[in-house]
């Protein structure tokens, strides 16, 4: 799948000026379209805990289907997702990327 910088990047990097989303974008290598559409061939979240940062403002998966494939894991892992909401975009790990650190951090230091 190609990404197309200017149309892409008001979606994907939508908390970052233009400029700084279309560059993002720009560094994105072209994706697979079947990993969209195509099974699922390995649930790893059935053999490991999970946690998930939710982006609030994400444009691209908005929060309501973000929560929605934590309780798909969850049902299917019968585990709780510990979920973490931030205030961002798709993302974060080029908005706000100390938020990032600290999250990871923070879930690593509790594993």
């Amino acid at each position: 799948m190609f990404h197309d910088p200017a149309l892409s990047a008001p979606i994907v990097f939508s908390d970052l000026p233009k400029d700084e989303g279309e560059a993002w974008m720009r560094k994105f290598p072209t994706h697979s379209a079947i990993s969209f559409v195509g099974a699922l061939t390995y649930a790893g979240y059935n053999d490991v805990p999970v946690n998930y940062l939710v982006c609030e403002d994400d444009n691209c998966i908005p929060v309501k289907y973000q929560r929605e494939g934590i309780q798909v894991i969850e049902q299917a892992s019968g585990r709780n997702v510990e979920a973490t909401s931030i205030r961002s975009g798709h993302c974060p790990n080029a908005s706000q990327p100390q938020k990032v650190v600290d999250w990871i951090l923070d879930v690593a230091g509790k594993a």
